[in-house]
């Protein structure tokens, strides 16, 4: 029996919960050793509601040595909570992302190595996971360029959280939740990815972060296009992915980004049906809910080597390549480049 213990009983934590006890249910031999959060209220009605043990300090939840331990706390604090839970000798899961700058995720590789992974739980989206498979195995031929773009427009009085804190956060739109897309980026093109051009724009919160970022990248001569806001009023998730044998289209993901739909398309697909949008395929379409559950399984119960299982959930190396193309990103815009305090 695996035990997982969580620590943060906000949004993020609540998807953990939720997915583990999925698991459970469906016979997997998985059980919850705990939650801790530091708004104790909070951490007792979430106990209650999910009938698993609430406790006052994290190190009661240490003591209980789970397994796994699934951070999921501010930016500012989810480091240091994660190198005391590493030093226990467990495994941990930190939310993306993998510290605020470059130190900060040195730190937690050279103390996690292959014990530490990182949620970047958009690889586990159906859309966008079969997009890069099919992009990996050669179906849209030789790549020409990739477009990916997301958005939001946040809320009323979100400038007073700690999300838009300079400091807090460790930056603006480009860690959260540019580094997502990051993530995609690397796994798309593993070969080293060049930063070429960027702009970023502030303006509207008015606490010190970028707003919205326009990157402009390449990789073995191929070109990428990174567009990030949290200024954008319409909520949108797009990847466009353009070959030499035709392209794919991902958009969508949950909530009001509406349902992900994963569509592939031939070059000249006009020649062989009624029209272009007869000649293509809509591959994938889901609601994006089960995401969570998707990165938790894979997480506690290593899939094999399948293309399918493919990609994994993101190791410590492999998020620490996503923060040292981030540090590029940020040099290249003269952004602040060191959050550790």
């Amino acid at each position: 029996m695996i035990t997982v213990g969580i620590i943060g009983a906000g949004l993020i934590g609540r998807e953990r919960l939720l997915a583990v006890k999925a698991l459970a249910d469906k016979g997997r031999p998985v059980s919850l050793a705990g939650i801790y959060d530091i708004n104790q209220e909070l951490c007792r009605q979430t106990s209650a509601e999910f009938g698993v043990c609430s406790f006052e300090t994290v190190e009661q939840l240490f003591d209980r040595r789970p397994d796994w331990i699934i951070i999921g706390l501010p930016h500012d604090v989810a480091v240091e909570t994660a190198l005391r839970a590493l030093a226990l000798g467990g495994n941990v899961l930190i939310e993306k992302p993998m510290g605020r700058d470059i130190n900060e995720a040195r730190r937690l590789l050279n103390a996690g190595g292959k014990r530490l992974n990182v949620g970047f739980n958009y690889r586990f989206f159906p859309g966008v996971r079969r997009a890069l498979q099919d992009a990996r195995k050669g179906a849209f031929g030789q790549m020409i360029a990739a477009q990916f773009a997301i958005g939001h427009g946040g809320s009323p009085g979100q400038e007073e959280t700690w999300k838009l804190d300079p400091v807090r956060a460790g930056g603006g739109c480009l860690i959260d939740p540019g580094v997502h897309l990051l993530d995609l980026i690397l796994l798309l093109a593993p070969d080293h990815v060049e930063v070429e051009g960027a702009h970023s724009w502030a303006g509207f919160w008015k606490t010190g972060i970028e707003e919205d970022a326009r990157i402009l990248l390449s990789s073995s001569g191929w070109s990428i296009s990174l567009d990030v806001s949290i200024v954008n009023w319409r909520s949108v998730f797009r990847i466009d992915l353009l070959g030499t044998e035709g392209y794919g289209v991902v958009a969508g993901r949950n909530r009001s980004y509406g349902h992900q739909t994963y569509t592939r398309g031939p070059r000249w697909g006009w020649r062989i049906a009624e029209n272009q949008r007869a000649s293509e395929q809509v591959v994938v379409e889901s609601d994006g809910n089960a995401v969570f559950s998707a990165e938790t399984e894979a997480l506690l119960f290593s899939g094999g080597s399948r293309e399918e299982d493919w990609p994994a959930p993101c190791t410590a190396t492999e998020a620490l390549s996503v923060m040292q193309l981030l540090d590029r990103i940020r040099e290249r815009l003269h952004l602040p480049q060191d959050y550790s305090l």
